[in-house]
């Protein structure tokens, strides 16, 4: 009676997963899609009604199948085995049925006496366990080890004044104490807690022999870098102007010297740019605030910037130090409307706070404040990340967005285009441009440029140029001459796809790197899932979207929820605020771009109308397209005013991106891993030397439960990586909770420690002026982060991490005594 449910189960199960597999299957060879689903399904089918009647030529039908899949999975996978296990497993756990007793005491007594030939399962299903077992010890891409240089003899800098350690945020320290023989003994030392909870993804300073520290809100802290007890604390009382993460960041503080013949209040400063929108100094020594610095300790950055919605303007990112001046840009808020806040960059005089500079790209040739009754022109592309600085060049080198609205670019004004998603050289003294490069023209994708550029000097012809690595949200590194902005190895100009959306013009060419990228074509056969019914729903759904590579046009074809534009990577990289380090020794970069993808949807107008309240999740709930009392009448129709360059009705199409998962609810990528990379290129020479995926699955799975493998399939990364002389790179903002240490050269993962969370930031290293010990610090949010977004809280902030109200983690590590 046992044997005959499970038969009979067994049979609905093959009927089941069947009939979707031979359905959604035909639609795919409809589309132009593999047919290998829909003769799946209909060899499924085939076999539940043989094992119906009986007759043993069901297991034979299922042995072909099984024999089938071997074939195409390996031609499909390339032998990756995280693309050939999904394609076999299901089939395997199914197969299993065949070979047992019970499944030939189902065949009819005119089949009873049959002897069910076993290898008809056995023969395939070992042959798909040998080829797994190949892929899985394939290891990872290694290349060579890269140039090596003399390393000149001058005295090491053992501090860290700055947010990306160098004024050009190279992110590397010339400490070789922890190198890749020692590295194995690095112990935690010490543990900071900072009474702020939330986000924490700011990179700590370290001088004075002390650590530099600011929380959610600004809240600035500095404790002992040797033991971590708490020296001061500030609290600048900064108001959020939302509920976003974004609201709450701050991302990095700055440290000014004053001359030797200062006397005022302080002549050590720490100065950061607040949630609210004002550039505050403080005493770096006790914490008290500058009282001479602007007005009783800060500037109003909302000065000049006219009438604005809360939460349209503010500060993330550090102000950079450039001599004497702090430089500032401003997070302008993604609502997709005109006439948002200025994207102006200014410098203010770094010990009293007075205006010196302002860059207004809609105004060219004046760098004053606005004259009375003007104001900074609205709706230009800001600089919302971190700035790096040349002294010997005296050059500003700023990454500027992209003019609001993000994905539809019919309405921008020719400096809007001109100057978006550009890296730009301001002088320091003046802010007048010297030179820009476009990563992007006319970017409808929302690829502004995220990160910190990386200056370093590159070996070229037996000439050593000094140059910028510029790393884009599309994985890209552009490699620039920093003097005059000219590429270092030829970039070239290529023809992309044109949009179809009324009123969209986009660039006919856009620029190529000749660097490695992480952006790799995605084809139908990447489509990825746990189950083959995951796979096919996800290849249905790329064969529907348009998708023609990098560049692919923004589209508004097909149903909201499966149409649209594949973005890959997405808006939130390949590479964003972390940046790139360096071994700045022998001109290394060590990257670590994300790969996740979007589906890019546009709406129009009357679609958000119709939408009601919801929209404000897309738009914001100020957006004037957004009709926030459901009850209330559609708006009629009506021409933009032509005296209005900001009426938002000149807008025909808005954005809706979302990352490109399942819609089987299982929280995993449509496409398959590794979802984000750590990989090192060598700059002189264009070289490759390893790559491999960043992060295992031990705190990510399917339906989001933890599955506590430790397996290597590329998590989502938050941050950079921090390189030392010593060899090594580290990196502990991946969503694994755990901080790393890979050989610079070889890829060799030489440490590993398990941190109380998901590192949000890039670590930082130091060396001791009292001991001599070199420390690596590590910063963990609590509570912890996760992506996507929660199921339950509808946000970043991890619902499952255990929140003890404690605030923060500041971790120290040391070798072992």
């Amino acid at each position: 009676m046992l044997t005959k449910i499970f038969h009979w189960l067994v049979v609905v199960l093959f009927f089941l997963f069947g009939l979707p597999l031979l359905l959604l299957g035909g639609y795919l060879v409809f589309l132009g899609g593999s047919l290998y689903y829909f003769a799946a399904g209909l060899t499924l089918f085939a076999t539940a009604v043989y094992m119906i009647k009986g007759k043993p030529i069901a297991y034979k039908l299922f042995g072909g199948l099984l024999v089938v899949t071997l074939i195409w999975a390996i031609y499909e996978s390339d032998l990756y085995w995280l693309a050939f296990l999904p394609r076999v497993a299901t089939w395997l756990v199914l197969g299993l049925w065949f070979v047992t007793p019970w499944y030939v005491s189902t065949l009819k007594h005119q089949h009873e006496g049959s002897v069910v030939n076993r290898r008809w399962i056995a023969l395939p299903s070992g042959l798909s366990i040998i080829a797994l077992l190949v892929t899985i010890f394939q290891g990872y891409e290694q290349n060579g080890t890269g140039t090596q240089r003399t390393v000149p003899e001058i005295a090491e800098v053992t501090d860290w004044q700055n947010y990306g350690n160098t004024d050009g945020g190279s992110r590397f320290a010339q400490l070789e104490q922890i190198n890749t023989e020692t590295v194995g003994k690095l112990k935690e030392v010490w543990r900071y807690r900072t009474g702020v909870e939330k986000t924490f993804k700011m990179t700590p300073l370290q001088v004075n022999d002390l650590l530099y520290i600011c929380g959610a809100a600004n809240v600035l802290m500095a404790v002992n870098s040797d033991n971590g007890e708490e020296v001061w604390r500030y609290d600048p009382d900064a108001i959020p102007t939302g509920s976003n993460q974004y609201a709450e960041t701050c991302r990095g503080i700055s440290y000014h010297e004053a001359p030797e013949d200062y006397s005022g209040q302080c002549p050590k400063r720490i100065m950061v740019g607040t949630v609210d929108a004002r550039l505050m100094a403080v005493n770096a020594m006790t914490g008290a605030l500058c009282t001479d610095f602007g007005e009783n300790g800060s500037v109003d950055l909302t000065h000049g910037l006219g009438l604005h919605e809360l939460g349209e303007y503010y500060l993330t990112s550090p102000p950079l130090i450039a001599d004497d001046v702090a430089v500032v840009g401003g997070l302008v808020a993604d609502t997709q409307d005109l006439g948002l806040p200025s994207g102006v960059v200014r410098a203010f005089n770094a010990i009293t706070g007075e205006f010196v500079w302002a860059w207004d790209l809609g105004n060219p040739g004046y760098y004053g404040e606005p004259k009375a009754g003007e104001i900074y022109t609205p709706g230009t592309p800001n600089v919302w990340t971190i700035m790096s600085y040349d002294p010997e060049l005296d050059l500003i080198y700023a990454p500027t967005g992209n003019a609001s609205p993000d994905y539809w670019g019919g309405v921008r004004r020719d400096y809007d285009d001109g100057w978006s998603s550009a890296i730009v050289a301001l002088d320091g003294a003046t802010g007048e441009p010297r030179w820009k490069y476009q990563t992007v023209h006319h970017d409808v994708w929302d690829y502004d440029l995220p990160a910190q550029p990386v200056l370093v000097d590159v070996e070229r012809d037996g000439e050593m140029v000094p140059s910028v690595a510029v790393p884009t949200k599309m994985g890209d590194i552009f490699l620039l001459d920093r003097r005059d902005g000219t590429p270092v190895h030829p970039i070239e100009e290529r023809p992309v796809p044109q949009s179809e959306l009324y009123g969209e013009r986009l660039s006919p060419t856009q620029p190529f790197s000749p660097l490695p990228n992480f952006h790799p074509f995605r084809h139908e056969e990447d489509m990825w899932g746990l189950t083959p019914l995951d796979q096919l729903l996800c290849r249905v759904e790329y064969k529907i979207m348009n998708y023609e590579g990098m560049f692919t046009p923004p589209s508004a074809d097909g149903p909201l929820l499966i149409g649209g534009t594949m973005l890959a990577p997405g808006n939130f990289g390949g590479f964003n605020w972390g940046s790139v380090s360096v071994d700045a020794d022998n001109g290394l970069l060590i990257a670590a771009p994300q790969m996740l993808a979007h589906r890019l949807n546009m709406v129009t107008p009357e679609q958000v109308a119709k939408a009601g309240p919801i929209a404000q999740y897309l738009l914001g709930p100020h957006h004037p397209a957004v009709r926030m009392d459901p009850n209330a009448p559609m708006p009629e129709p009506r021409e933009a005013d032509p005296d209005d360059p900001y009426d938002y009705l000149r807008i025909k199409y808005y954005g809706w991106p979302e990352p490109f998962m399942s819609k089987l609810g299982t929280r995993v990528p449509c496409f398959e891993p590794p979802w984000a990379r750590i990989a090192v290129m060598d700059l002189n020479t264009k070289e490759l030397l390893w790559s491999r995926p960043l992060g295992n699955m031990a705190h990510a799975g399917p339906f989001g439960i933890r599955s506590g493998l430790p397996i290597e399939v590329g998590v989502a990364v938050r941050a950079g990586t921090l390189t030392t002389r010593g060899g090594l790179t580290f990196i502990s903002s991946t969503m694994d909770a755990t901080v790393r240490a890979y050989d610079v050269r070889t890829g060799e993962i030489k440490w590993e420690h398990g941190l109380p969370g998901h590192g949000q930031s890039t670590p930082m290293s130091y060396q001791s002026s009292k001991t001599g010990k070199q420390f690596i610090i590590v910063t963990v949010p609590n509570p912890s982060w996760t992506y996507p977004r929660d199921p339950e809280t509808n946000t970043y902030e991890d619902s499952r991490s255990p929140r003890d109200g404690k605030g923060g983690y500041v971790i120290a590590y040391a070798l072992e005594d």
